[in-house]
């Protein structure tokens, strides 16, 4: 490290600044790992850079379909195919309990000490990690509830319903401590999700008249994003929290400005198709859009002008994404197909399955250079652009891959 910024393999010293007494930080960093769910009923963690199988998380009966861990990696907590969650200790692969459900959704607290799961009536409730028992449910809400997810820290947890409201607990008492919604004496909107910011100050929430309201954690109303047609499929903020990006069925994303709710641009294409998605990217010089049409599209974000269109799948794009220099996009579809573009001139450079089978999963690698891709014949491999070679292997799985994470 420089200063704040990692330093890169193609940076010089005249580049940087450096010169004599320049100072240079480095840093030793434990191995990334990766860790693979599966039909065949297991999820496995190897170590990225080798492929080497460290663990096993096996007994299920079922497809494993999820795997969310806490921040030290000592506990997995895994979702089936049938709805049953199960927590192990993730370097002996030891199952520690397992609920057979049915459970809607589940995830794991970062501090590893609560279990949050949600069934299929939108009760909410929360399990002692250690051992599975439960501590409290949460009734506050009286319709279907959308999203639930803990803060950072896993001291509070978020919830957001159709009911048009958005509530804070705390996760020690169970006690609502916030709600989150606009004062109307009419009919409420309902909301589709609700999120943290990145430094977890705020909440964001999406409505499903299109527009999204951004909030103080104390419940005071920041700003409201509007101006969409129809409901949205995706809202984030910038990693700095100043900006907010949509995207929506009406075939439009927009970017608002936090502070004030302003709209600095609007991105759309004239085919006026549904979006699945919209991200920044890395410098958040531009804005990468996936379509209901199959097609992946590239805009400058200070103008709204489109650069690029990256085509030719043959069902919606789920995500597209660019590297970390910007010159690749990568893209996957529900066609079960991925693809790497240039990201300049449009080429379409690599169609995965073409030769490997359909694609489940496809996302860079740490670095943002490398891709990892999962196939449906349960292959997993690390794909190197620059030498046009799979380069790495993470062997072990007999069936589908059904997601990636890395840890």
């Amino acid at each position: 490290m420089f200063g704040d910024r990692e330093l890169d393999f193609c940076d010089t010293a005249g580049h940087l600044g450096l010169c004599q007494g320049s100072v240079l930080t480095l840093l030793r960093l434990p191995p990334r790992k990766l860790c693979t769910a599966s039909e065949d009923g297991t999820a496995r963690i190897f170590e990225l850079h080798t492929g080497k199988s460290l663990s096993i998380l096996g007994g299920h009966c079922s497809a494993v379909v999820s795997v969310s861990f806490s921040e030290d990696v000592t506990r997995a907590l895994t979702m089936t195919s049938a709805r049953s969650i199960a927590m192990y200790d993730s370097t002996t692969g030891v199952q520690l309990w397992r609920v057979l459900g049915p459970v809607q959704d589940a995830c794991l607290a970062a501090d590893g000490r609560r279990v949050l799961v949600m069934d299929s009536h939108s009760v909410v409730g929360l399990l002692d990690a250690q051992s599975g028992r439960l501590l409290t449910n949460l009734v506050h809400h009286a319709y279907f509830v959308c999203t639930a997810v803990f803060s950072p820290d896993g001291k509070a947890l978020l919830t957001s319903s159709v009911e048009g409201f958005a509530r804070l607990f705390d996760v020690e008492t169970g006690g609502c401590t916030v709600t989150f919604g606009r004062p109307t004496g009419g009919r409420r909107v309902g909301m589709s999700a609700a999120a943290f910011s990145p430094d977890a100050s705020k909440v964001l929430a999406s409505l499903y008249d299109g527009s999204a309201d951004l909030y103080a954690r104390t419940g005071e109303r920041i700003c409201t994003c509007a101006g969409h047609t129809a409901p949205l499929r995706s809202c984030i903020m910038s990693p700095d929290g100043k900006m907010i990006l949509t995207a929506s069925k009406d075939g439009a994303s927009k970017l608002f400005c936090a502070d004030t709710g302003a709209c600095r641009c609007t991105f759309q294409a004239a085919s006026d198709a549904a979006l699945c998605s919209a991200k920044f990217s890395p410098d958040l010089s531009k804005v990468l859009t996936a379509g209901q049409d199959g097609t992946a599209r590239l805009f400058d974000a200070r103008t709204g002008a489109c650069l690029q269109e990256f085509p030719d799948h043959a069902a919606p794009v789920l995500s597209a994404t660019l590297s970390i220099d910007g010159t690749l996009v990568l893209t996957s579809s529900s066609d079960l197909e991925a693809k790497l573009f240039d990201a300049k001139t449009g080429k379409c450079l690599r169609s995965f399955s073409e030769e490997n089978g359909f694609v489940t999963c496809a996302q860079w690698a740490p670095g943002g250079r490398q891709l990892l891709l999962a196939f449906f014949s349960g292959r997993v491999a690390v794909f190197d652009p620059l030498s046009n070679a799979f380069v790495q292997e993470f062997p072990g799985h007999r069936d589908c891959v059904h997601s990636m994470k890395l840890i």
